[in-house]
Parts: C-alpha cells; structure tokens; sequence
C-alpha cells in the first residue's frame, strides 16, 4: 500500500512529538496549550492572566531526494533531530527564569505551502513542500509561543 504525502508528515509530527518531550525539559515550567488556531501576538488568558504570544521559532531544512531519508532507521536521525533542534533550543532559552509557558496551534498563513502536520498539545507544527526552483523538499518546523516571569494566581 502505498503512503500519501499527508501520511508522510502526519508520521514526522507522530515521530517528532516524542522526541520533542524528552529535549524539552519543563520541570519548573507549567505548559498551557491552547488549540485553537492563532498567530503571532495573538493573546491567551492563563488563570485570568493575559500571556501575548510574541515568539514564533521557524527552522527550514532543504532535502534533495527526501524519499532516501524516509526509512524508519533514518528519518528520526535525518529529518525529526535536525528539525526539531532549533525549536527545543529556542524554547529551552525563552523559559530560562520563567514560570510559565504557553504554546498554540500555528494557524494557516496566506504564504504556507504543501502539507501540514501538527503535533498534539503543542503550538508545534511541520510543513512539507517541494522547491521547483531549487529542486529541494523543504521541511519547515515552526512553533507559535510565548512566556510570563510570574506564576500565574491559582
């Protein structure tokens, strides 16, 4: 049977999500997702606190031949580390010294192109689109995100 390219990205997103976990390290950071689609400086109320989503980390990745890095024994170590590295580093900087984090769904752009795949409680999503000037398969990773110092009021 043959995989659809969702299908393809769908996987990366079930595949990065895990990895996504594990790098980013939240012990003395509450997570708050929020799911429904929003954009950059888009606000979020936390516990009656108003937290402005002011961050949105993008990393591309060209691939030439992109099928080749698909594999299961390849596609965590060639296409999931190197994309979702960038996004865990600049998550892990904005929580320095901060009590909380909030994330949202990336919603779709006028520019986006090709496919999307989103990952579950997090403002995390993956878009697969190929270069015909280039002849590259651009993978996107980009996370919608913003911090507070002080701990939301319970």
């Amino acid at each position: 049977m043959a995989v659809t390219a969702q299908e393809t990205v769908d996987r990366i997103a079930v595949l990065a999500q895990p990895r996504l976990v594990s790098l980013l390290r939240l012990r003395n950071v509450r997570h708050v997702y929020e799911p429904t689609p929003g954009e950059l400086n888009s606000k979020v109320v936390v516990d009656g606190q108003e937290v402005t989503l002011n961050k949105l980390k993008n990393a591309s990745q060209p691939y030439r031949d992109i099928e080749r890095f698909l594999g299961e024994d390849k596609i965590s170590q060639y296409i999931v580390g190197p994309g979702i590295l960038p996004v865990v580093t600049a998550l892990s900087k904005a929580i320095m010294g901060r009590k909380l984090l909030v994330t949202r769904r990336v919603a779709a752009r006028d520019d986006d192109r090709g496919l999307v795949g989103h990952f579950d409680g997090y403002g995390v999503r993956v878009m697969i689109h190929f270069d015909e000037a280039g002849g590259d398969t651009i993978v996107t990773w980009e996370c919608l995100y913003g911090v507070c110092r002080l701990p939301p009021p319970r």
